[in-house]
């Protein structure tokens, strides 16, 4: 089945990159960004630019999340500390090059306020086309044998050829190493916090809400009856495998509409503001989050 979801088809281009570099982060933060803003007036914006396509917009969020580089750079260097651990085993983790994906959505905005790209919809309905991760290769897992297994994840013995096992394998090894180029006292999870708490938070918003409102107007005067861009693109009857030309009507009504109403000018905009005020208000916990990950990357550079 395509991935066409907001969320899920993120979720997929981070998976296929950056799995290894999030196990690797340290403990999230206790002081969620609702915590703190939830309650408070919702922010004031400027001038709302017209926007129709989103995937070259940048939220403020992203200066303190890692580039999608960066996650492969830690993703690599996770292989290579896997795979000196194991060699002390004598056993050989072999894996491939970590490479940036050509599968999931161009960028953090691709999808996010929905589809926004009329000539991919002239095609592929609400589809990715040949981004789809689903059609993503997998290679094959290493045939490493009871005992590689044992080394790589620590399950079952505690001792294999000779040599004990770390507490959770060569896997919890290379984590750890990982980890420990972040002090103690700083959360690289707050980026991705933000970036979620804002998401949700910014659909509350009263202007993004008038926005929904036009919207499924304009969609309803098409024949349509969705209540926001979300029910569009989880609608099982545009979630089937097959694209099929109401697929592909549906999804160029979605954009017209998105057109119309500013929808993604207004969306983007406001959850910009969300994310603005909540940086503002912890600014020296989201400069050290970013300095972390530069530290961490000038790591996973050196293991090159």
């Amino acid at each position: 089945m395509p991935v066409k979801r907001t969320i899920a088809v993120a979720v997929a281009l981070l998976a296929t990159t950056a799995t290894a570099a999030c196990t690797a982060s340290t403990a999230p933060s206790s002081a969620a960004p609702s915590a703190q803003s939830s309650a408070s007036a919702e922010p004031g914006v400027g001038a709302v630019p017209h926007i129709v396509r989103s995937v070259d917009l940048r939220l403020p969020v992203e200066d303190y999340q890692p580039t999608t580089a960066e996650r492969v750079r830690i993703a690599a260097a996770r292989i290579r500390l896997i795979q000196k651990c194991m060699a002390d085993f004598g056993i050989a983790y072999k894996a491939g090059p970590v490479a940036e994906t050509p599968y999931g959505p161009r960028s953090a905005t691709d999808r996010r306020y929905g589809i926004t790209d009329v000539q991919l919809a002239k095609t592929e309905g609400y589809g990715l086309g040949s981004r789809d991760p689903a059609k993503e290769p997998k290679p094959p897992a290493p045939n490493l044998g009871n005992d590689g297994l044992t080394a790589l994840t620590g399950n079952g013995q505690s001792v294999v050829r000779g040599r004990a096992v770390p507490k959770g394998g060569c896997m919890r090894v290379a984590d750890d190493r990982i980890a420990a180029t972040v002090p103690a006292d700083v959360d690289l999870t707050k980026g991705n916090d933000l970036d979620s708490w804002s998401f949700k938070e910014s659909q509350n918003d009263s202007r993004v809400i008038a926005a929904f409102h036009a919207w499924s107007a304009c969609m309803a005067r098409a024949g349509y009856n969705y209540t926001d861009p979300m029910a569009a693109m989880d609608d099982p009857a545009v979630e089937d495998a097959e694209i099929t030309a109401q697929d592909i009507k549906t999804a160029l009504a979605d954009i017209r509409c998105k057109d119309e109403t500013n929808l993604v000018g207004v969306w983007f905009t406001v959850e910009s503001a969300y994310q603005n005020r909540a940086i503002a208000r912890d600014r020296a916990g989201f400069d050290a989050a970013r300095a972390a990950i530069a530290t961490r990357d000038k790591f996973a550079s050196s293991l090159a």
